[in-house]
């Protein structure tokens, strides 16, 4: 418009003008000669980090990222820029980007006090964790004091299994700052692993008081399992569910507990209840098996460790569970190809011992079913082959101590009072051998087998001490038996029969 009017009206002001615009052009040619030339170029970026962070804070991340990467087209070396896309990645939980994100900024700037520790958080939750470790060292020579730094540390130890370490670092995060629940709870998690349940328990109490959330309750309960405190530990389970009933660890507390206490309808329940919460997983199908396996509900846990693979064909824990059933059945198959690598797994150290057993190597089995009690105590089917193992090198006393430790451990399970009764058989106690056939008919009257052993012992109880009581009560066990399709002692109840009419006779 001025060149037009110019052109029309012959006005001198544009000359003037044009030479002002000559100088800008000149100005601003320089400043860029001076951009190209500067290793750090701050200041054109800062106002689009400003708008950058005003983004994050109204939680418009996309936003945010698009205004940082126009800050790197200007400029690539200012490490706030890479620090809050590195931010960003890390509140979306895309670590990976984070750190590598993290990196550029520390590399630009490796004295920001609080990029090390955002760098140590992200390769702690990519799991890589020396560089984790490393990045809290710098971080700590940074900002010595610091609660965070030392509670990244810990975790990082934690998750290297290097539990008193991350102890250590976890009590002194505390000591920094009294306010710092998460420290206090994980060492208090870390004393749980190191088996110092006192100290714990300090500190459990300490925070289902002052801060009682799922963390704290759910730690507590899991405590109080530890201490074989089953009632309390389902107290502090349940109030874990009343706060938040899809925390599925909780179910696992429970889900323990009901089947340690060999409550096989509590047990289902639980567990279906989080099946109905949505909470399916291999992780719920796996310790529903197990809970299954302390019920001895063995073709039903296999199920659930069917379900497992279902969802993972290559389930080391589910592969494990099945080898131990397999075992039950004398297939040591799948076994052989597991037990290499899983000796420290209780059911690979029980299905090894059923191996044993199978090959009559009796002082070996009875050291792995030990060894397999040793790892977890609540595996008390264990108690059942030692028994067996004991009776095959006629061990009578620890056969029956083992035996009576099985069915304390069990005592609604009636197939154990059967076995139990049929080695009193095997060894003329006759006499016991009734009272156990009495509590397995008891839990399961129309158990055939039990049926025939009860007539056969009362039976041969009779011979020794003719009496019509006991003889009306044997021949009613067989006529129950009879009714139930499968009798096998059609002789000695005509026998029986004969000599209740000559009672009668007389």
């Amino acid at each position: 418009m001025w060149r037009r009017r110019c052109i029309q009206g012959g006005c001198g002001l544009l000359n003037k003008l044009k030479k002002f615009y000559e100088n800008i052009k000149n100005i601003n040619k320089s400043v860029n000669n001076y951009q190209n030339d500067t290793i750090i170029q701050s200041l054109p970026t800062v106002a689009y980090v400003n708008k950058a962070k005003k983004l994050i804070e109204g939680k418009d991340y996309n936003g945010a990222v698009q205004i940082l990467m126009s800050a790197i087209d200007i400029s690539d070396k200012d490490p706030l820029v890479f620090k809050y896309l590195g931010k960003i990645s890390e509140i979306k939980r895309n670590f990976k980007d984070a750190y590598t994100y993290y990196e550029k900024s520390a590399s630009l700037n490796p004295n920001d006090k609080e990029i090390w520790l955002r760098l140590g958080m992200s390769y702690l939750y990519s799991d890589i964790l020396d560089k984790a470790i490393h990045c809290f060292e710098l971080a700590d020579r940074l900002a010595p004091l610091n609660t965070d730094v030392q509670t990244g540390w810990g975790m990082a130890y934690m998750k290297q299994k290097k539990y008193a370490l991350a102890k250590d670092k976890f009590n002194f995060a505390a000591q920094i700052s009294k306010y710092n629940f998460t420290a206090i709870l994980l060492s208090a998690v870390m004393e749980m692993r190191l088996e110092e349940y006192a100290i714990a328990e300090e500190k459990l109490k300490f925070l289902v008081k002052v801060a009682p959330n799922e963390g704290s309750l759910y730690e507590y309960s899991h405590l109080k399992l530890l201490q074989n405190k089953f009632d309390e530990a389902e107290t502090y389970a349940n109030k874990v569910l009343s706060l938040n009933k899809f925390m599925l660890p909780a179910y696992f507390i429970l889900g323990e507990i009901y089947s340690i206490k060999k409550d096989y309808e509590k047990t289902q329940e639980n567990f279906e209840i989080a099946q109905d919460n949505g909470l399916q997983s291999i992780n719920l199908y796996f310790e529903w098996g197990k809970g299954l396996m302390r019920l001895l509900k063995f073709e039903e846990a296999k199920e659930k460790f069917r379900k497992v693979l279902d969802l993972d064909a290559e389930n080391n824990d589910a592969k494990i569970g099945l080898a131990l059933i397999f075992a039950y059945q004398n297939d040591f198959n799948l076994l052989r190809e597991l037990k290499e690598k899983n000796l420290g797994n209780v059911y690979i150290q029980e299905a090894v011992g059923l191996e044993m057993l199978s090959y009559n190597d009796c002082e070996n089995a009875i050291e792995m079913f030990k060894k397999a009690l040793s790892t977890d105590r609540n595996q008390t089917y264990n108690y059942f082959h030692l028994a067996t193992a004991y009776a095959q090198i006629n061990s009578q006393y620890k056969a029956r101590e083992y035996f009576d430790k099985f069915i304390q451990n069990n005592g609604q399970y009636a197939q154990g009072y059967i076995d139990y009764a049929q080695w009193l058989i095997n060894v003329s106690d006759f006499e016991e051998a009734k009272r156990k056939l009495k509590k397995a008919l008891k839990l399961e009257p129309d158990n055939i087998r039990g049926l025939n052993m009860m007539f056969f012992t009362q039976y041969t109880l009779v011979k020794k001490n003719i009496c019509e009581y006991n003889i009306r009560e044997a021949i009613s066990v067989a006529d129950k038996a009879l009714e139930l399709g499968k009798f096998d002692y059609i002789p000695q109840k005509q026998e029986l029969e004969h000599m209740l009419a000559n009672f009668q006779g007389n």
